[in-house]
């Protein structure tokens, strides 16, 4: 079910009020950009009773995205407009997963690597920079504390495992400022750390909503969803940040398929220090609230007014000392005991917000979206329920209760360019963890393989070695190697009693940043 992950405001442009000092009338002109290889091997993961499988064990994708700037500094004001276009992506070789009937991530079982569908225009905005704050408007990411409702998506990199590659995106206008230096003074500190930022958005694309689809050989209108966002931001210095913002979402679907109306509340922190030992303490965490209704939503037993209220938290603390870095990270989102009535309560974290290889991004990834499948057989009923398009998770963490320990280790062979990483997974399910096709047939709980639905996830071990390298002042390049293994729980029991085998993902990356 809908949360808004799709509410967003960007807190990149709240930072952005303390301006980089640069010479009177500088210009500048440049390109940025990235291109990244990845070679998967996955588990082809039988998803049902009757034996149908995900399809896609190994495969090759890539990407190469630019992202062009012009910035110009003058004596009181900055100006910079910024794009960002995906040139080719996708999958160039290899398997791709089944035909879902087009529920889920579709771009899974396709090849656009090399077709002109691979061309995805991300952004194009103007960002201006006056003595009474910063004004973005334009097609934007947007990005919030950690990530976990709402993420541009951007950068390489920055996650352990996983990558990301969605984004949220928005078009609008932004307004940040520091409100309280009129009247305190600049002189203020806390002046000076306090910034306030107000948007009024229209949803271009996210987990939630699309804003243009493709039809046959064209173009149309999609999903149409207004956001107005007001976000609160303490700055201190690099090291302290505090923030709460408050969205309110408005969205019709596309086809006349319902409306959604929610309001979201998130806060995130983030603090470190460092001790005089040289051992570096850090703790951040984000929590988010979702109130709201929709009549869209598989809802067959109520099909009126579904009422939505979905929690998600995460908190990650961390010491590091010299090459080695210790973490614990923990999370929560939400479940729902049952698809079919009038409450919505399961909570998903952005797509774009990574916690391992295997259980989300590929095992509850693929057995949400053969549930979709399921329910939109004309054989089960004559049109597929209204909603079941967001039934699919597409990776995001959801109805999950987990914690992640990791721990990684920079020797200083090559340069100190190598890394190591290490994470065990622990995850249960708030909820049983069902499926909706099996709750809809037998009116009960039922997980996808048709065994009673159970809340042990199971325990997943992820590692990976990379290696970093500065090729010249404006190249770099990444590569190494991701490997993931779940060993599942009982929620994924079989008929028979019997246990689905363990589960495998691994990727050979290389990327060219410049």
């Amino acid at each position: 079910m809908p949360k808004s992950n799709t509410l967003r405001v960007c807190a990149a442009a709240v930072s952005c009020c303390s301006v980089l000092v640069l010479p009177a009338s500088a210009a500048e002109v440049r390109i940025d950009g990235s291109y990244r290889m990845r070679l998967n091997a996955d588990t082809n993961l039988t998803l049902d009773e009757q034996g149908f499988a995900s399809g896609q064990k190994t495969w090759a994708e890539h990407r190469l995205r630019l992202t062009p700037k012009v910035v110009e500094i003058g004596e009181r004001d900055a100006i910079e407009i910024q794009g960002s276009f995906d040139i080719v992506s996708g999958i160039v070789g290899g398997d791709v997963a089944a035909d879902f009937r087009g529920y889920g991530l579709t771009d899974r079982s396709r090849r656009t690597g090399l077709r002109a569908e691979g061309f995805d225009f991300r952004s194009l905005f103007a960002q201006i920079r006056t003595g009474l704050g910063v004004v973005q408007i334009g097609q934007m990411p947007s990005q919030w504390g950690m990530g976990m409702v709402a993420n541009s998506g951007n950068g390489e990199n920055t996650t352990d495992f996983g990558d990301a590659r969605y984004g949220d995106i928005v078009d609008g206008a932004l307004f940040a400022t520091r409100p309280l230096v009129g009247f305190l003074g600049p002189k203020s500190e806390f002046a000076q750390e306090l910034a306030v930022a107000l948007a009024a958005e229209l949803v271009y694309r996210d987990r939630f909503a699309q804003l243009v689809v493709k039809n046959g050989g064209g173009l149309q209108l999609g999903d149409v969803a207004w956001q107005g966002v007001a976000a609160l931001v303490w700055d201190p210095g690099e090291r302290t940040r505090a923030g709460f913002y408050l969205a309110r979402r408005v969205q019709s679907f596309a086809a006349a398929a319902g409306n959604l109306h929610l309001w979201v509340y998130d806060a995130h922190l983030r603090h470190s220090r460092t001790l005089e030992s040289g051992m570096v303490l850090s703790l951040e965490g984000e929590a988010a609230q979702i109130y709201g209704g929709t009549n869209h939503a598989p809802n067959l037993s109520a099909p009126g007014q579904t009422r939505i209220s979905q929690q998600g938290a995460v908190l990650r603390g961390g010491v590091a000392r010299g090459q080695i870095e210790a973490e614990l990270e923990g999370g929560y989102a939400s479940g729902d005991a049952n698809p079919f009535d009038g409450q919505a309560n399961n909570f998903q974290m952005n797509r774009d917000f990574k916690v391992g290889l295997v259980l989300f991004d590929e095992v509850l990834m693929f057995q949400s979206q053969n549930a979709a499948r399921r329910l939109s057989d004309p054989r089960l009923s004559g049109a597929p329920p209204q909603g079941i398009d967001l039934l699919p998770t597409e990776g995001a963490v959801s109805n999950a209760l987990y914690l992640k320990p990791t721990l990684r280790y920079r020797p200083r062979l090559f340069g100190g360019g190598l890394r190591l990483v290490g994470s065990v997974l622990f995850a249960r399910a708030p909820q049983p963890a069902l499926d909706a096709y099996q709750a809809l047939v037998s009116s009960a709980a039922k997980n996808a393989f048709g065994h009673d639905a159970s809340r042990n996830y199971g325990v997943e071990l992820d590692g990976a070695i990379g290696y970093q390298a500065k090729l010249s002042r404006a190249l770099g390049f990444e590569a190494g190697v991701q490997a993931g293994v779940l060993f599942p729980g009982d929620a994924f029991t079989r008929a028979d009693g019997s246990k689905m085998p363990p589960a495998y993902a691994t990727k050979l990356r290389a990327t060219f940043t410049f």
